[in-house]
């Protein structure tokens, strides 16, 4: 699938045909995509735990039913994949091993003044950074655990983005849950052997959609000029109609909720699985 239709067709499906198994071999590409997603300093915080639903026990899978508030989608989906967050990886010191590596790689150059010693100067004794390199001076000389969790658990979340988008272009229907209501947390991460300081993020529903992939429709998003400025907070970035068609055409942009028939199809899936049908409030 192209990237702008991937990300134009990716729903939040909560439908999933319960039946169908997904194969290791498109879980293992899932965290392929994952694994080779951007990060500042190449830390790489994010940790997976992956559940195949079908292959616990029965007291263990229904205890993570339980604290997830036993969720249709959860119920349905074959494939759990519980994220956490390391925030031991984003700690200053390992920011200094993992960015000396990029440079031993090409990847800093050391014309903007990335050095090895220079990195260890700004860490350890908060030496200024020259003009050209980050200040990570003070960005992160005595950087408290606190701003380490907070690294590792926003650079978690965007991992988490990625690999929806790449279940989708797999065809594979994708949602993100919680991992557990925050009362049942700690009991999950024993069910899982999950280290006590890993922090809990989402949970990424892996299946084959019982919904269609449409899934009634794009979902509400807030006006392009409201949200996207040029120049300044208060002149909205101005959106050409061109532009709006070319991604259209390539798919970013569809038929937005609802969709004909939506209604239709939640009752004949409330009835498949045998949950009330859709009511009016």
């Amino acid at each position: 699938m192209e990237f702008l239709e991937a990300v134009g067709t990716r729903r939040s499906v909560r439908w999933f045909k319960s039946y169908e198994p997904v194969t290791r071999e498109q879980v293992q590409e899932i965290l392929e995509v994952v694994r080779l997603t951007t990060c500042p300093g190449n830390l790489q915080p994010w940790r997976a735990v992956v559940v195949w639903r079908d292959e616990l026990d029965h007291e263990t899978r229904e205890e993570l039913l339980k604290a997830d508030n036993w969720q249709g989608a959860h119920v349905q989906a074959p494939v759990w994949i519980y994220l956490y967050a390391d925030p031991e990886a984003c700690i200053p010191g390992q920011f200094a091993i993992n960015t000396q590596e990029l440079i031993t790689v090409g990847a800093l150059p050391s014309a903007y003044g990335w050095s090895k010693t220079r990195i260890e100067n700004a860490i350890e004794r908060a030496v200024e950074t020259p003009a050209g390199m980050a200040s990570i001076d003070e960005l992160l000389h005595d950087l408290p655990h606190e701003a380490s969790e907070a690294i590792a658990y926003a650079e978690t979340v965007g991992a988490c983005a990625v690999a929806c988008l790449a279940a989708v272009n797999l065809g594979l229907a994708a949602c993100l849950h919680m991992i557990a209501k925050p009362t049942a947390q700690e009991k999950v991460k024993k069910l899982l052997g999950v280290p006590d300081n890993w922090l809990p993020v989402w949970q990424l529903l892996v299946g084959h959609p019982a919904e269609s992939m449409a899934a009634g429709g794009q979902r509400p998003r807030r006006d392009f000029e409201h949200i996207f400025f040029e120049g300044n907070a208060s002149t909205p970035y101005r959106r050409d109609p061109a532009v709006v068609q070319r991604l259209q055409d390539a798919k970013l942009l569809q038929a937005p909720a609802p969709l004909e028939n939506r209604r239709e199809e939640l009752m004949f899936l409330a009835r498949m699985y045998g949950y009330p049908e859709e009511q009016d409030d």
